[in-house]
């Protein structure tokens, strides 16, 4: 976790609530420009939002969207999608270009994206995003095929997005309050 300043915008920050925003997105192959609803990732509180990772994943999926028994890996799946983010409430994109998930996130178990300082949001701004899909391997997790089971194949893929970090409860405006 990054840095946790003891102010915010010249006041105290007195307590930190664990917070999250998080959403999911049921998209196909080759799909491109298919944005999570912007309500998601907007901070509706009157309290700051201060992120400090963010937590990508995939699913995969079949016709029914039912989540297939035997699941590729999440470096393969994160590298069928290309990810645009932009703070809309200070009109800044935070990825110059649509990357893949797989290279925004550490390490190969956490998978994250951290912030080395805290990003703040506060009431009415948040994050849009946006992403595309590659074409879907053929995959039906048949290791060991049983023929009297009808094969699950992976026509869908399932990201799930979250941004945590703190809402920031701040002191009072003055003492005499």
């Amino acid at each position: 976790m990054g840095r946790l300043p003891t102010h915010f915008a010249g006041r105290v920050i007195t307590m930190r609530v664990p917070y999250e925003m998080a959403g999911e997105l049921v998209v196909a192959g080759n799909v491109s420009g298919t944005q999570f609803n912007d309500a998601l990732f907007t901070n509706n509180v009157d309290m700051p939002f201060e992120a400090h990772r963010v937590i990508p994943r995939v699913t995969a999926l079949d016709a029914s969207a039912n989540v297939l028994a035997v699941q590729p890996n999440q470096d393969m799946l994160q590298s069928l999608v290309r990810v645009r983010l932009n703070d809309f409430g200070k009109n800044v994109m935070m990825l110059k270009n649509p990357t893949l998930m797989n290279v925004l996130t550490k390490g190969t178990s956490e998978r994250t994206w951290e912030f080395a300082e805290p990003y703040y949001l506060v009431r009415s701004e948040g994050f849009q995003v946006a992403v595309d899909t590659l074409t879907l391997p053929v995959w039906d997790g048949g290791q060991f095929p049983d023929p009297d089971e009808p094969e699950q194949l992976l026509t869908q893929i399932r990201i799930e997005w979250g941004f945590q970090g703190f809402l920031l409860v701040i002191a009072p405006a003055s003492e005499s309050r």
